[in-house]
């Protein structure tokens, strides 16, 4: 049996899937025809765990959900760095409604190889093994798929700011292809890279002393690295996204910057940053209860997500910490106060290609 027209298998052939155009990779020239330049995505979310905005440790609740990974790669499933239940929680994406299950941690706070105290943010590689920045522990743990127990593969020296030591981890990203751990240190205001083998970070972005200079971060959140290994930083205090080509000792500021505010040039505060095939970026932007979307090189950006104010409606949220996208667009958001991930769905007839 085919797929109609546009649509493909998904990985476990149960569904036919959006088969979504995807551009190549050259690292001299990203100029990518943008499918997303004008897509829009629905005003209300909708919630498939922490419905009821309370906390709780059971498969239907979180307790202070910090960061967001979807597997594009594989099933679409989503994660969630479910913090004070000290767990990583997987939701199947067939089934977001039937709650999650533990792939790691959920053993209470602790330093055990098989607990996790305060994690905060999560990847996933194509292999389905789970990275975890384990916060409270100051250090990186590897989960292999299926294990009962992680392994130490960054920091885990204690609290510091030797190249050896995380000092406060609220941004993780794994360059596969050179199989390389990024890290948001918010606490040193640098992100740093321990490549494969090596417990020695290098400074990638950022100094370590923290300001508002063009090599300079402050208190710098979720990050990105694409396939090019450039790295964009939600450079929180500063209120804005700050990319850092591979190699480069200063970053270019691309959303934000124009001093905290609600404005279109402007951001609040953000916690997380992520983009899609087309080069778009999708900003968290925290002190204004939106995400925003900020098309290649524009100077202002637009509000896809929330917007509304600081509250509980399904068009409005309280600390929004992460975002993600799934293979189809739709975006996700997790909400520390609400105890809550949203989704918003996308709108396909504003695609354009």
């Amino acid at each position: 049996m085919q797929c109609p027209s546009g649509l493909i298998w998904s990985q476990d052939k149960h569904v036919c899937d959006w088969n979504t155009p995807q551009p190549s990779i050259n690292c001299n020239n990203n100029k990518v025809i943008n499918c997303r330049e004008h897509t829009t995505w629905t005003s209300d979310g909708v919630a498939f765990v922490g419905q009821d905005t309370n906390p709780g440790s059971d498969s239907q609740h979180l307790a202070s959900p910090f960061g967001l990974f979807i597997d594009t790669e594989n099933e679409n499933n989503l994660y969630v760095a479910d913090t004070d239940n000290h767990r990583i929680q997987k939701y199947s994406h067939q089934s977001l409604n039937n709650g999650g299950i533990t792939v790691a941690g959920g053993h209470g706070k602790g330093n055990a190889s098989n607990q996790l105290s305060m994690p905060r943010t999560v990847y996933v590689d194509k292999d389905e093994n789970i990275y975890i920045a384990d916060d409270d522990n100051n250090r990186i743990q590897l989960w292999y798929k299926g294990a009962t127990s992680g392994i130490t593969v960054a920091g885990g020296n204690g609290k510091g700011k030797a190249l050896n030591q995380i000092g406060a981890c609220h941004g993780l990203f794994v360059h596969e292809k050179t199989k390389t751990i990024y890290v948001s240190d918010f606490y040193n205001d640098r992100v740093v890279k321990f490549t494969q083998g090596s417990d020695q970070g290098i400074i990638v972005a950022g100094t370590g002393v923290g300001g508002s200079k063009s090599n300079q971060l402050l208190m710098p959140r979720g990050i990105f690295v694409d396939q090019c290994e450039t790295i964009y930083v939600a450079d929180m205090w500063n209120s804005r996204v700050q990319k850092w080509g591979k190699d480069v000792t200063e970053g270019i500021t691309v959303a934000g910057g124009h001093e905290k505010g609600s404005d279109e040039n402007q951001l609040s505060e953000p916690w997380d940053v992520k983009l899609d095939q087309y080069n778009n970026i999708y900003v968290a932007d925290t002190g204004n209860s939106r995400v925003v979307k900020w098309l290649p090189n524009q100077l202002h950006g637009v509000t896809v997500a929330g917007g509304n104010g600081y509250g509980i409606k399904s068009n409005q949220f309280k600390d929004a910490y992460s975002l993600a996208l799934d293979r189809q667009g739709n975006i996700f958001v997790s909400e520390r106060l609400n105890h809550r991930i949203q989704m918003f769905q996308i709108n396909e007839t504003t695609k354009t290609c």
